[in-house]
């Protein structure tokens, strides 16, 4: 086997990670998990594992801000045997824990700060130390809450600083309506909260939270989190509390992907499972920098290999000119797909799209068509 370019392969991947942050994926997240998993192999303790997120862009209109508390990310599992282990090695037994099943939204994230109930600073995660400071367009949001009330469901009072994090989303009924064009709901969202002209389409933009944290710590259990987020007023992802089995999680997951999924109407990329009880969650530490007590099961993607016939320009409705892939027809379910918006024009360049070249389409959410690679000049090279 070759000797693996540590060097090279960090450079490469850093650079994707940058671009899916940013809304202009290069590679499908098959192609980047394989890459990730490489370097696990060959470099586990790696600091690569440890940065989350992506660089802030150089000269950022918004402000840097420091995050309290910082944003990290999720380890991964792929298959049944990464749930499996990962239960094993979280030590919670299902005769007598539970564990919280949620949408892993496919959106931006975003952490919101209340001084004395009141909502005073939204940063987005930027690379999870340092965000933006986006507040005056992420007061235009639905789901916005700007005002908490005085006490949590069981009465108790709330302090006078809360942190609530969640997910900037583009819901797919507002994306069709109002960013006809653009390339896909997540890097609209993307985008559209960082805009310092044209702000005012953050108003079709919606935060789904899903964490809650009094005095920058985390609540008893996932679940009391979550009832203390629908009190408030916050829209949340779907939710089921199971046993701690990798089993029961499985039969949620295969749910998810049989009808769950296409009933919703913003995009996922697969279930996280966070422990219940925080204090088990906690003591469980961290891995790469990821905590230990979550996880997020990816969806795999169902792909088409066609042939691309054209690259024409379109410009959508908020003004943005979108590259738009035509192909011949794939069809996923019944349904036929011959054209997909792309990231933009370093997309085309980095695929190396060119007219009659084979390429794999997928339909994202088995809503939203996206062209992946480009089999006749492939970007990820042989390891």
């Amino acid at each position: 086997m070759a000797l693996i370019d540590t060097t090279s392969l960090v450079k490469r991947l850093t650079e994707y990670k940058d671009a899916y942050y940013n809304g202009t994926p290069l590679v499908t997240d098959a192609q980047y998990d394989a890459l990730e998993d490489e370097l696990r192999r060959v470099d586990p303790q790696h600091s690569f594992f440890s940065k989350v997120g992506a660089a802030l862009p150089v000269g950022g209109a918004f402000p840097e801000v420091r995050h309290s508390v910082p944003m990290t990310s999720l380890n991964k599992a792929q298959v049944l045997d990464d749930l499996t282990a990962w239960f094993k090695g979280s030590g919670v037994k299902a005769a007598t824990d539970f564990v919280m099943v949620t949408d892993k939204m496919d959106g931006a994230s975003a952490s919101l700060k209340y001084s004395k109930r009141r909502l005073v600073q939204v940063l987005t995660r930027g690379d999870g130390v340092t965000g933006q400071d986006v507040t005056r367009n992420a007061l235009l949001m639905k789901g916005m809450v700007k005002m908490l009330p005085s006490t949590f469901p069981d009465g108790s009072p709330v302090p006078d600083t809360v942190f609530i994090r969640g997910e900037v989303m583009c819901f797919l009924s507002d994306f069709k309506k109002y960013f006809s064009g653009e390339s896909s709901p997540r890097s609209t969202a993307n985008g559209t909260m960082k805009r310092q002209t044209g702000h005012e389409k953050c108003q079709y933009l919606t935060f789904v939270a899903y964490r809650c944290m009094p005095n920058e710590q985390s609540m008893a259990a996932k679940s009391i989190e979550l009832d203390a987020l629908k009190s408030f007023g916050f829209t949340l992802p779907r939710l089921i509390k199971v046993a701690a089995d990798p089993a029961q999680v499985e039969v949620v997951y295969q749910s998810y992907i049989a009808t769950v999924r296409k009933a919703l109407d913003y995009e996922i990329d697969g279930i996280v499972i966070d422990v219940d009880d925080a204090a088990k969650r906690d003591a469980l530490g961290d891995l790469n920098g990821n905590p230990r007590g979550s996880v997020a099961y990816k969806f795999p993607h169902e792909t088409r290999e066609t042939i691309l016939r054209s690259i024409e320009w379109q410009v959508g409705n908020s003004g943005r000119i979108t590259p738009v892939a035509y192909f011949d027809e794939a069809s996923f379910g019944g349904v036929k797909v011959g054209k997909a918006s792309l990231a933009g024009v370093r997309q085309v360049e980095h695929l190396k799209l060119f007219p009659g070249c084979r390429i794999l389409v997928t339909r994202r959410n088995d809503v939203i068509p996206r062209v992946e690679a480009n089999l006749d000049m492939g970007i990820v090279n042989d390891l």
